[in-house]
């Protein structure tokens, strides 16, 4: 091609590569809203997703709040509508709060993509996330593996929430499959009703040999209960997402296991998803991305 060309391909919008792959015109924009800014998950999340962006020559509006807020989530998106983006990826607090905003992105014709949590919406055109389910089924079974008996203690996040129930359920099949009895307290990600629910059911159950937080700060928290009652040698405590913080943990033998996340890749393909969509191409309406057990076997891998 000359870059006559190339120019004119450029400028009618887009020039598709023998690869697939897109380039897209520079004007475009997309708008993105993360869980928070304060969670280092999810900072590695919109910092993928913010450099794919600037590879594809697309502007990144980063609409994340400070702390975890559903309702300056819905704002964000709804601003991000009214300015006219070209399209919206939203990894949701609650992903039950955007009924009205989706109904309106889907009368101005802009693309929805989710991240992380999916949105029971038909506007969402995809879903890139953990195959939580399955990646807890993991923590289940290693969690199975190194207790004898006793009972499992379940730090869940907010009730309904999609990603929160898959990775409940995935440890509770487990555990309930090899006859293990599994206490369940919804604590909306907040780490201290993790350390609260920690140290009420230590002191009152002696009975609970494992603790399985649906997100890892929650397991720094439980981790700290326990310590702090001296039980953190009789307990195994496993975590959700792979935060550097408890590698150190799980590398200083007071945590036990994580999963990690592949957050750098949830980011690049939520972006790819959306400019497939935006550019008229076909996006797989999930993508499911395997999650990784980390112990102190392999721990040194990943830090």
């Amino acid at each position: 091609m000359t870059l006559t060309n190339l120019k004119s391909a450029l400028a009618a919008g887009a020039l598709t590569l023998a690869s697939g792959t897109a380039v897209i015109a520079q004007d475009l924009r997309i708008a993105y809203t993360g869980y928070s800014t304060d969670n280092t998950f999810w900072i590695g999340v919109a910092d993928a997703a913010a450099a794919e962006a600037e590879a594809q020559g697309v502007e990144f509006i980063d609409m994340t709040a400070s702390s975890p807020d559903s309702a300056a989530q819905r704002d964000a998106v709804d601003r991000a509508i009214d300015m006219g983006v070209d399209g919206i990826i939203i990894g949701s607090v609650d992903n039950r709060a955007f009924d009205a905003s989706l109904d309106a992105a889907a009368e101005k014709g802009i693309p929805v993509v989710a991240v992380d949590t999916g949105i029971d919406h038909p506007h969402v055109s995809s879903l890139v996330q953990t195959d939580n389910l399955a990646a807890a089924g993991i923590a289940g079974d290693y969690i199975v593996d190194q207790i004898e008996e006793g009972k499992v203690l379940i730090l869940g996040g907010s009730a309904g929430h999609q990603t929160g129930n898959a990775r409940r359920d995935g440890v509770l099949n487990a555990a309930e499959a090899a006859g293990h009895e599994v206490i369940f307290q919804i604590c909306d990600w907040q780490d201290a009703c993790a350390f609260e629910t920690t140290t009420n059911f230590l002191q009152s159950d002696p009975g609970i040999t494992a603790i399985f937080s649906a997100w890892d700060p929650g397991a720094l928290a439980a981790v700290s209960a326990a310590k702090a009652l001296g039980r953190l040698d009789d307990l195994v405590i496993v975590g959700f997402d792979g935060n550097p913080a408890n590698l150190v943990a799980i590398a200083e033998g007071e945590q036990s296991a994580t999963i990690k996340q592949d957050n750098t890749r949830m980011g690049t393909e939520s972006v790819q998803n959306l400019l497939a969509i935006i550019n008229g191409e076909e996006a797989e309406a999930v993508v499911p991305i395997d999650g990784i057990l980390i112990t102190a076997d392999n721990v040194a891998d990943y830090q």
